[in-house]
């Protein structure tokens, strides 16, 4: 790759769309992109490069899409990134990318419709400039380190307000001079994580919107300015440390296909609202600490029990009935993570008792003699005891015969 790009590059090259993906190619990342200056797209993705992202990137004044996911990149968010101001899609995802996103993501990255920084190791704070992007359609920053809390600021991303907003199914990265969105090599594709699988989303990826902030060590309540989000279709918040109430303006957010919440500390009930997200097609709020009746709703009863586990819930789907006192039982399923604590102690019991009684005789030989003399004299008393039962009725007998 290093001659390709590198070598014999008397004058700048007129490519737009670079397409390296899915090969063998290793090493670092050549670092004279200042020699392809007309580069709309750049797709490098699931290769095994390594080292840092280099700063003539930052040279590709044009650059609207930037695929590198699924390498082994190292380093820092890189800061050349931030004369790329044309990008609308930047996926660094499955990397192994560290330290905190910078603060001018926001004002130099205005034009971002696909942010995924997935399966890295980024850390700190979600930082509130990030809602300036307010044309941000996937924010996934799932599996990273990620700690603070939510930003109640994310009302502000526009394009996840709007209901039926795209005229365009496809999200495209057009050359200057292109007016037309016809390209196939130029329809921006990114893999999401939606409806539990990942799947490569290119010709309707302008119809979705998805925000994905699982898997990380994120504190605090969900907060209620993101039930503003209407136009929001994905929303997974799960394996977090999450506390507080299900917002009860969820039942607002009629796009929703799919909500997981399951694996924080999530309390109280679940507003009966959420019966109205007549689009949902699948819920999660497993092993948290909401308590009472299960809403009744087209969908809800529908899910799998396995979708409110780890709860103290009642009512379908899950076998628990609510009584009429309102107590409820948490329910785990027939896979779930409960103990039943009455074998684990008949369990510890059975071996301390075999040990106290064994233990001894295999260590203290004399103690091993009177054992045995004990059992030989226990024995000897059985046989005579049976023997004085049996010789008289044999005696009895004999009279009665003679």
């Amino acid at each position: 790759m290093q001659d390709f790009l590198c070598n014999n590059q008397d004058k700048p090259m007129q490519l737009e769309f670079l397409n390296l993906a899915s090969n063998n190619l290793s090493g670092e990342i050549p670092d004279c992109w200042i020699n392809w200056p007309f580069l709309v797209k750049v797709n490098l993705q699931s290769n095994h490069f390594v080292g840092n992202i280099p700063p003539s990137m930052g040279s590709l004044a044009d650059l609207q899409s930037l695929q590198i996911r699924n390498n082994t990149l190292s380093g820092i968010f890189p800061t050349s990134l931030k004369k790329t101001g044309q990008l609308i899609s930047l996926d660094l995802g499955e990397n192994n990318l560290s330290g905190c996103i910078p603060t001018w993501v926001g004002e130099k990255l205005s034009n971002m419709k696909i942010l995924r920084l997935r399966s890295n190791s980024f850390s700190g704070h979600i930082p509130n400039e990030i809602c300036q992007m307010s044309l941000l359609q996937v924010l996934d920053l799932a599996k990273n380190n990620f700690s603070g809390n939510i930003p109640s600021c994310f009302r502000n991303l526009s394009a996840m307000t709007l209901v039926n907003r795209s005229t365009h199914p496809g999200i495209y990265s057009q050359a200057p001079n292109d007016t037309q969105f016809s390209s196939v090599s130029g329809i921006v594709s990114v893999l999401l994580w939606l409806k539990g699988r990942g799947d490569e989303y290119g010709n309707i990826l302008g119809l979705v919107t998805s925000i994905d902030l699982s898997s990380n060590k994120l504190l605090g309540k969900i907060p209620r300015e993101i039930t503003d989000l209407n136009g929001l279709n994905f929303l997974n918040l799960s394996h977090n440390q999450l506390i507080g109430p299900i917002p009860e303006g969820i039942g607002n957010m009629g796009s929703l296909q799919t909500i997981d919440f399951s694996r924080n500390q999530i309390s109280g009930e679940i507003p009966p609202t959420i019966s109205n997200l007549s689009f949902l097609s699948m819920l999660d709020v497993s092993y948290n600490h909401l308590k009472g009746k299960i809403p009744t709703g087209t969908q809800l009863q529908t899910f799998d029990a396995s979708s409110f586990i780890g709860n103290n819930l009642c009512g379908p789907p899950l076998p628990i009935n609510c009584s009429s006192n309102g107590k409820t039982h948490s329910y785990e399923g027939s896979h779930g993570h409960g103990v039943n604590w009455f074998f684990v102690s008949a369990t510890i019991g059975f071996i301390l008792g075999f040990w106290i009684v064994i233990a001894p005789l295999l260590i203290c030989r004399s103690w091993r003699y009177a054992y045995f003399h004990f059992l030989d004299h226990v024995w000897f008393k059985l046989q005579s005891f049976r023997s004085g039962v049996f010789l008289p009725k044999l005696c009895k007998c004999s009279s009665t015969n003679g």
